[in-house]
């Protein structure tokens, strides 16, 4: 599946604006990023997302258990620049909000230094699929 990495469409939702790149993966798992991430990093996360969800890669997600539960929330997956950053306070500052009034899920979260696309997978330098499986 070929990505492209978009505009936030939640610009006005405090929590995630300060998160410039956005991919939505089969309408389950959004992914935010922040500027300094690098556009290979976001879209190597995307790819990861989209591999566990559809195995097969026939662009249907392999268990419909799986894809009903990630649909009954807004489940995101931010991708932060550093521990710590502004947009990770903010995020989790508002936390609580978004959960009461949108129905957000963040199972977990991967800093810009977790991610390696030149060694996916690849335990002690990419951290993608361990956290994508949180």
């Amino acid at each position: 599946m070929c990505f492209q990495i978009e505009q936030n469409p939640s610009p006005d939702i405090e929590a995630l604006a300060l998160f410039p790149k956005y991919i939505n993966v089969f309408d389950c798992i959004h992914i935010y990023a922040e500027s300094s991430v690098s556009d290979l990093k976001v879209l190597h996360a995307a790819a990861i997302a989209a591999e566990l969800l559809d195995n097969d890669e026939d662009g249907i997600i392999d268990d419909e258990n799986v894809q009903n539960a990630l649909m009954d929330v807004y489940t995101v997956m931010p991708l932060f620049a550093y521990e710590g950053s502004n947009a990770e306070e903010i995020l989790f500052d508002n936390f609580d909000d978004l959960m009461d009034n949108n129905n957000f899920c963040a199972g977990a979260v991967l800093y810009n230094n977790e991610i390696d696309p030149s060694s996916p997978g690849f335990w002690g330098n990419d951290a993608s699929v361990e956290e994508m499986l949180h």
